[in-house]
């Protein structure tokens, strides 16, 4: 097995690494916690507290991933935030009928953000955390004084990349992945398959997440067109709507983005990539600090 896909003894202690890897001082491991909460909508769900102080910016990720996703972001942003695992992904419990559409994963995530991070300002999603994000906002508009997009939109998500749920090797899972996802960075890969599969009693490595485990139709049902209409009833309540655009390979067409507009005329475009995801939140959070003084 290949060192840089080994799982370290802590789970947190490969985090000066990427820091140093991006010209940063590495976070205090005392203000990282991992954390869990049994939720009536959803069982067990899993998250990972970052800083000192109450939790003010909330984060979700793609489908198949997990909160470690985000921790290049969280060590740039170096603020109180909350990485959640979806249910179904990381280390939340998986459902038994395996339904995790944005509206029926947002009760749980509901949940989860008022036991972890009851003052949280902004919530920025990813993927299907993005959608599962503008379903929250509708359901808990007290949870969110802003929404961030980062790369998504309804109608955005692509279907059939679940892949085999087993592999023979991390290296193997690491080799599927990057043909699934050739825009994604070695790293981001590597995260992946350093904390998303685990081997079994037989030597087997599979995915901690159950998309990964699941029928390829199942994929189906993480997207939800419909929460367009959503998107625009929180822009008609004048909640501030970002979306954070990469500059290369990002998965959303130009006519979606035009359709946000159309809908949200106020939404905000960005381009960038981590650090301008990072420097936006900053802003955000200051804005927000600023308008309750």
């Amino acid at each position: 097995m290949s060192s840089k896909l080994t799982v370290p003894a802590h789970e947190f202690a490969a985090l000066p690494e990427i820091a140093q890897s991006i010209g940063v001082s590495a976070p205090d491991p005392r203000l990282i916690q991992r954390r869990w909460v049994t939720t009536v909508s959803g069982g067990h769900v899993s998250g990972v507290t970052w800083g000192d102080g109450p939790a003010e910016t909330v984060l979700l990720h793609d489908a198949r991933r997990s909160a470690r996703s985000w921790d290049r972001l969280l060590i740039l942003l170096d603020r109180p935030a909350l990485a959640l695992d979806l249910p179904g992904h990381g280390r939340s419990g998986w459902r038994g009928n395996g339904v995790y559409s944005p509206r029926r994963l947002a009760p749980a995530v509901s949940e989860a953000i008022r036991s972890f991070a009851p003052k949280s300002k902004v919530v920025a999603g990813a993927g299907l955390g993005a959608l599962a994000a503008i379903a929250l906002t509708i359901r808990s508009s007290e949870l969110v004084r802003a929404l961030v997009l980062v790369d998504t939109l309804p109608g955005s998500l692509e279907a059939g990349q679940h892949g085999p749920g087993r592999h023979a090797s991390q290296e193997e899972a690491l080799e599927w992945l990057r043909k699934a996802r050739p825009h994604a960075s070695e790293e981001d890969l590597v995260t992946d398959v350093r904390y998303e599969t685990a081997t079994d009693s037989e030597g087997v490595w599979t995915w901690r997440h159950h998309l990964g485990n699941l029928p390829g139709d199942a994929a189906a049902q993480l997207d939800d067109e419909t929460l367009w209409e959503q998107l625009t009833v929180l822009a008609d309540r004048q909640l501030p709507i970002y979306l954070v655009r990469p500059a290369e390979g990002s998965r959303l067409s130009d006519p979606a983005v035009r359709e946000l507009h159309r809908r949200a005329p106020a939404a905000r475009l960005v381009t960038g990539e981590d650090r301008e995801l990072a420097g936006l939140l900053r802003e955000v959070l200051d804005t927000t600090r600023r308008s309750d003084s």
